[in-house]
């Protein structure tokens, strides 16, 4: 837990000489023995949310763009964002309107690895973390069984979708970080 703002994923920047890094978040290992099935669903999709987070700790904006290999638009910082855009899955539970969280600089870019622009990396930061939490208030006290407003899938469907995109993204990352500082692992 970050104790500026008690969220288990919560990333800062942190100014080094001049250069901005991601400081890397505390990461709890998920019950073995959940208590029921929403928990453990919950503390899986933290756990990877968290992951994603520490692949991007300790890199410089410039670091966190990098992309892997061409033809390949595959960066950290990109799947960081990426992720505040598959986030809304659960925000159809708020009624709210949709939030774009990075169109507004990569005009009809609609998965986030467009465009990256190493001075907004706060801000894409920022609207991760933004994303996460209306995630999390858009589905409190919804059952598992609820089915997604306008659609035929439930929240369960829901979290087991997130889990799996979230884990497929992260070994996307630990292949980025590798690359960039040799760091391996979860």
């Amino acid at each position: 837990m970050d104790s500026d703002t008690g969220s288990p994923t919560c990333l800062r920047v942190r100014k080094l000489a001049g250069m901005s890094t991601w400081i890397m978040p505390e990461r709890h290992e998920p019950p073995h023995n959940p208590i029921d099935e929403r928990a453990a669903l919950e503390d899986r999709l933290e756990f990877q949310r968290t992951t994603l987070l520490r692949k991007c700790g300790g890199l410089t904006p410039e670091q966190l763009a990098l992309r892997s290999v061409p033809p390949s638009k595959l960066s950290l910082l990109g799947l960081v964002r990426h992720m505040s855009g598959v986030e809304a899955w659960f925000h159809s539970y708020d009624g709210q309107p949709d939030h774009e969280f990075f169109s507004n600089y990569g005009q009809g870019s609609t998965d986030g690895f467009d465009d990256i622009d190493i001075t907004r990396a706060a801000d894409d930061l920022a609207s991760y973390q933004a994303s996460v939490a209306r995630s999390r208030a858009a589905v409190a006290g919804h059952s598992l069984d609820d089915a997604c407003p306008g659609e035929n899938y439930t929240l369960r469907w829901i979290y087991l979708h997130m889990i799996e995109e979230y884990a497929r993204h992260n070994g996307h990352a630990d292949l980025l970080r590798e690359r960039l500082d040799g760091t391996t692992g979860e």
